[in-house]
């Protein structure tokens, strides 16, 4: 009978094994044209062209096809009124970024970004 009881916590502990966690984006930089995205274990911070900054206060999570959709914000700063809600919706390929970055429905830009690439900024005409 004894011999049995591990036999019987065989499905439990492969089960246990076999379950994935969540995988998050690799922490460090991303960057590519007007956009600089920073992760970190708990969430993200970006720059954008013209002084616009934006924030994820989670962890980029990536679903099974290595895409995420998070709230966060985005700070135009050229408008009055600070930081605003915004979506970050991107998934991952390689080494490779793509982000959408949305604000009230509107969308602010998509990026490409490369993961240990220095953004480059477009010059601002305003």
């Amino acid at each position: 009978m004894k011999r049995r009881v591990p036999l019987m916590l065989l499905p439990m502990i492969v089960a246990a094994c076999s379950s994935s966690s969540p995988v998050r984006l690799p922490d460090g930089e991303w960057g590519g044209r007007n956009m600089k995205l920073i992760v970190e274990e708990m969430g993200a911070s970006g720059s954008f062209k013209c002084g616009a900054r934006g924030r994820i206060d989670q962890p980029l999570t990536l679903d099974e096809s290595g895409a995420f959709d998070l709230p966060g914000t985005y700070d135009p700063a050229v408008v009055a009124g600070g930081p605003r809600a915004a979506r970050y919706v991107g998934a991952m390929s390689g080494t490779t970024l793509q982000v959408t970055v949305s604000v009230e429905g509107n969308v602010i830009g998509t990026f490409q970004l490369a993961q240990g690439r220095a953004a480059s900024f477009d010059v601002c005409n305003f």
